[in-house]
């Protein structure tokens, strides 16, 4: 290599480092605004009894979003929605157990913006799911910190964001704070705000999701507790991920652990919150998670059990990266993708796969049926719709769920995870006067 070439090299690294550790030290004072007592302040509240779960389109959820609009009102961040009360109003469908009518409900995400100083039309969204699973049994599932942890963690990152606005210190680019529903009936709030943005996927920076952060996980082998797991940071942007690294070492410098970091990873976490729409759409993601625990989805998921100085140390390396992303000169460089692959089946072929589907070496029955011109198949008594790709002529994939499914001559096998299942067609069950003789 030229030495004079080489020279040139060397100062550019040296000067980009610079200017980032520069936008990282201006940050500081402004994170510093992120404490634990406001965190928990704002958890006790929201998960406690009176929310009553935080059900997709239930009353108390209906007071969640409430608690979020207000909080973003009185700081005094506008509303990022097209209406102007800081609501983007859904009706969504639930599927219902085999049997059941599919459940409809009102319900809404809630949206806030700080809007850019030079680059207004460049979104950072920052996302955290604002609903939980409810009350059954008579008993209150709080969802403390799934996801009242990132609900919270979402509120003081805006705060902090607004008085560097109000300094005259605001991002370059606009950051967007979304809090969405229905995730815990699949993504579903998330998946609306995809197909009907408020704000254009292709000026859509990155997403950043925050789901879980404040508690520790019990199966992690380090013992270390100044950590978070990140994934999805080098899944479409080694840019994004080189700036998350750099950023955590500039900042908090806490252990960045991607034990779930692999799409394949048996625990299918890369599939399982919302970022997941936003990455399925080509755009840059880091989802920031803490793992689960013998708490998760059980009523004593409780604000008491939050570790909230962790949780204070990684909404601030949240904050910090926003930050970045948001102040730095270009844009996250979004790597190139190979060219995907697609097979197509018409509807009258899809019905041949159609049926109740049943094995000999587990009590589940899959029900399969079209939806939306696809072939998609729900475990029968469950609420778990899941779509299927074609590719082939009689074979399909569910991507989330790490499955791969063939049909043929009235049979079906399903493979997950290195297992293999055969299923036969269950014949359909005679209706009186069809098939049978009735006395």
């Amino acid at each position: 290599m030229n030495k004079t070439f080489l020279s040139l090299v060397i100062i550019s690294i040296i000067t980009i480092n610079f200017s980032f550790a520069f936008q990282t030290s201006k940050a500081k004072k402004f994170a510093k605004t992120i404490t634990e007592k406001e965190l928990s302040e704002h958890l006790y509240t929201y998960a406690s009894d009176e929310f009553e779960g935080r059900d997709t389109g239930a009353p108390g959820q209906k007071k969640a979003v409430e608690y979020i609009r207000n909080y973003y009102k009185s700081i005094g961040i506008e509303p990022g929605d097209l209406e102007g009360d800081y609501f983007q109003e859904m009706t969504l469908t639930m599927r219902g157990r085999r049997g059941q009518k599919p459940k409809t409900v009102e319900t809404e995400n809630v949206i806030a913006i700080i809007r850019g100083s030079e680059k207004p039309d460049e979104y950072v969204v920052i996302t955290a799911h604002l609903d939980h699973v409810g009350i059954t049994d008579g008993e209150i599932y709080n969802g403390a910190d799934d996801d009242g942890s990132g609900t919270v963690a979402l509120l003081e990152i805006a705060e902090a964001f607004k008085k560097a606005a109000d300094k005259g210190k605001g991002p370059k680019r606009s950051i967007v704070f979304l809090h969405v529903t229905g995730e815990e009936k699949g993504l579903l709030g998330s998946a609306y705000y995809a197909d009907n943005p408020v704000y254009p996927l292709a000026n859509t920076v990155v997403n950043l999701n925050v789901d879980m952060i404040g508690r520790i996980d019990p199966t992690r082998r380090e013992k270390n507790r100044d950590y978070i797991y990140l994934i999805g940071s080098d899944h479409d942007s080694v840019d994004l991920h080189n700036l998350s690294e750099q950023t955590n070492a500039e900042s908090v410098n806490m252990t960045l652990d991607y034990r779930f970091n692999d799409k394949n990873d048996p625990n299918r976490f890369y599939y399982r919150s919302d970022h997941y729409n936003f990455a399925k759409n080509g755009i840059p993601i880091i989802f920031y998670f803490t793992g689960t625990h013998a708490d998760y989805h059980q009523p004593s998921d409780t604000p008491d059990k939050i570790e909230y100085d962790l949780l204070e140390m990684r909404s601030r390396l949240i904050f910090y990266t926003a930050w970045n992303i948001a102040n730095r000169d270009k844009r996250i460089v979004v790597d190139p993708k190979p060219e995907k692959a697609s097979f197509s089946i018409s509807e009258d072929d899809l019905k041949k796969f159609h049926g109740l589907y049943a094995s000999d070496l587990m009590p589940l029955k899959f029900e399969v049926y079209t939806k939306d011109g696809n072939l998609a198949m729900n475990p029968v008594g469950m609420d778990q719709e899941l779509v299927l790709e074609a590719t082939s002529k009689n074979t399909f994939k569910q991507e989330i769920a790490g499955m791969e499914v063939t049909f043929d001559k009235g049979s079906m096998k399903l493979k997950m995870q290195g297992r293999e299942i055969s299923f036969k067609a269950v014949p359909p069950t005679p209706k009186d006067g069809e098939g049978t003789e009735i006395e």
